[in-house]
Parts: structure tokens; sequence; C-alpha cells
């Protein structure tokens, strides 16, 4: 009877170091590498935040668009000498097709001010993923000119008639996106006339 006991105490025993390791080896796997190795985790986590796109080919169509864009910008050819400073009217509805559609965003974008070409008003407004529509109104009319769209945004001044569409931006892949190839506009008489590339 003594031997039985003693069998069936080791038994016991031997059950209870197997559930307690078992318990433990759980505890350990919930934990995951956070806990067990935190240095490996903490490279992992910040290597697959971010991957910088490199590509040869892409990073000469970048520097090539920078330096277009830089000779435009620098150039005298668009510079406006006298600015508007009378009272701003308000936007006129009926001056253009979609300024109904659009006019809380381009009473919103009028409240800047004249922020481009000496007397309008470039107001952006988004159409969808990668799709802005930049509109133009005269200050002095409230009326809507005309309007450009862009897929990676606009850049402008108010004492210049350029406005760079799409310009150069060292993150976008510009072998895979077709419509982010930068552009230059000149306004003129109410209208915006596409510039040649490389002719500033």
């Amino acid at each position: 009877m003594k031997t039985i006991a003693n069998h069936l105490a080791t038994c016991l025993c031997l059950l209870s170091v197997g559930l307690f390791t078992a318990c433990k080896g759980g505890q350990e796997e919930e934990k995951g590498l956070a806990a067990t190795h935190p240095e490996l985790a903490k490279e992992l986590a910040k290597d697959s935040l971010h991957v910088p796109y490199n590509d040869p080919t892409d990073k000469e169509l970048y520097n090539r668009y920078l330096i277009t864009t830089e000779q435009y910008l620098n150039s005298k050819n668009y510079a406006v000498g006298d600015m508007y400073r009378g009272k701003l009217a308000p936007l006129d509805e009926a001056s253009h097709s979609d300024a109904a559609t659009y006019r809380t965003m381009l009473r919103k974008g009028l409240e800047e001010g004249v922020n481009f070409a000496g007397k309008y008003t470039v107001v952006s407004i988004g159409c969808g993923t990668s799709c802005q529509q930049h509109f133009v109104v005269d200050r002095e009319t409230g009326k809507v000119l005309d309007k450009v769209q862009s897929s990676t945004g606009a850049k402008y001044s108010k004492d210049s008639r350029l406005l760079v569409v799409n310009p150069p931006d060292s993150a976008v892949n510009y072998q895979e996106c077709r419509y982010c190839t930068p552009a230059y506009y000149e306004f003129v008489d109410g209208k915006f006339r596409k510039l040649e590339q490389g002719t500033p």
C-alpha cells in the first residue's frame, strides 16, 4: 500500500511540473518577439514602416524635372508688376459651369485673398484619389475664369503668372505614375496656356 501511495505521489508531482512548464511556455509564446528579443523586434518594426524607393532612372527623371522647374520659377518672363489692391469681389456663381457645384469650397478658398498673378485667387479642390482641380478666380469681378487639373498638387505665387502642375517630388515613382509629370502653364488673358518644357 505504501509503494502505491509513493507511486501516486510521484505521478502527481510529475504532472504538476508538466502543467507548470506548459503554462509558462504558453505565457512566453503569448509575449511574442517583443518580450523575448526587444531589440530585434524594434529593428524589424522600423524596417517594415518604410522601404525607400530608389531607382536610378527615376532619380534621373526627378533631377531633370527639378532643374527645369527651377529654371521656370527663376525666369523673369512671368513676373507681375502691379498688384490689385481694390475691393475683393465675392464669387460669381454664374461665371463658370462648376462654380455653383463647388461654391462652398470656392468661397472658403477666396478667403485667402490674392495669391496668384497679381489679382487672382487659385482655389484647389480635390476631385478623387491623386486628383486636384485648381480654379482661378478674378478678385476684381469674382468670375471663375479657368482651371487646370493635377495629380500631385500645384505651385504658384501672387507675383507670377506661372503655375506649375505636379511640382517635382522625390517620393513620386515617375515611371509608374504617367500623370505625375510636371507641367507648366502661363496665365494670359484669363486663360491658362501650356508651355513647352525646356523653354522658360
